[in-house]
């Protein structure tokens, strides 16, 4: 009996001595717990980092994770770019160039015609094709010349499963330094030549286009001409890829950009 009247006992007697302990040094007390309330509203918890992390971008993007300064600043000079490249962006490209049908994949143009029982295809990358081009002046108003894609380019002669293969690039003034001032320089020459059957292999033979006779290069030459590959349709297809590729280019500024933003 006496042991549970003890146990009875005990709580109020606890409750009491701290009742005693704050009455005596509230000072301490209360020290104690502003103390802990400042220490939790200065240091965050985890909850409260993660809900930070969740704030919208201050840039105005979709995304909830913070952007960097330099992300912000990439993103406002790439609008700006988009914005002024778009002002001279040629949409589209036309579904026949010159007797020839046009197709492309990314960076790759196709063009294909029929020439009487040949299939003659021209195949080229625009990829890394864009030079300044340093025969025509300045562009009015601009210190920059006038950027040009002239992409090498196959041109392949099929009949049934036979090809004869030309490979050719653009070439100017500055590639024949002993060339006629009286005489037009050739817009484009040939860097190699194969024939080859079915598919072409890396073991084909090739033959490069500075090493052929001189009578064989003019002729092969002629062969290209009367099949519609001349100087004239080389500077067209220039300007063609030339538009090609600064629409490849300001997409990629727009891929870019959405990267960039989370979008």
């Amino acid at each position: 009996m006496f042991c549970k009247a003890l146990s009875r006992l005990l709580p109020a007697v606890e409750a009491q001595s701290i009742r005693a302990v704050v009455k005596a040094s509230p000072s301490t007390f209360n020290l104690s717990q502003s103390t802990r309330c400042l220490s939790y509203l200065t240091t965050p918890s985890q909850s409260q980092k993660f809900c930070a992390h969740q704030l919208p971008c201050s840039c105005g993007c979709s995304t909830k994770l913070m952007h960097t300064k330099g992300d912000q600043e990439l993103a406002k000079f790439l609008q700006q770019e988009i914005g002024d490249e778009k002002k001279t962006v040629v949409p589209g490209l036309p579904s026949m160039f010159d007797g020839f049908s046009i197709k492309c994949n990314e960076a790759q143009m196709i063009l294909t015609k029929k020439y009487n029982d040949e299939t003659i295809t021209i195949t080229l990358d625009v990829n890394h094709s864009v030079d300044a081009d340093s025969d025509a002046q300045m562009v009015e108003g601009s210190e920059e010349a006038e950027l040009k894609s002239r992409p090498s380019f196959e041109v392949d002669v099929a009949v049934q499963s036979r090809v004869l293969s030309f490979t050719c690039s653009f070439h100017g003034v500055e590639d024949d330094p002993g060339h006629d001032q009286n005489v037009m320089p050739e817009t484009f020459g040939i860097n190699e030549v194969t024939v080859y059957e079915g598919e072409w292999k890396e073991e084909v033979y090739c033959v490069a286009g500075d090493i052929l006779d001189a009578q064989l290069y003019d002729h092969f030459m002629n062969y290209l001409e009367e099949r519609g590959v001349t100087d004239e349709f080389a500077e067209k297809l220039s300007e063609l890829c030339s538009e090609y590729e600064h629409s490849l280019y300001v997409g990629l500024l727009e891929k870019v950009l959405k990267f960039v933003l989370r979008k």
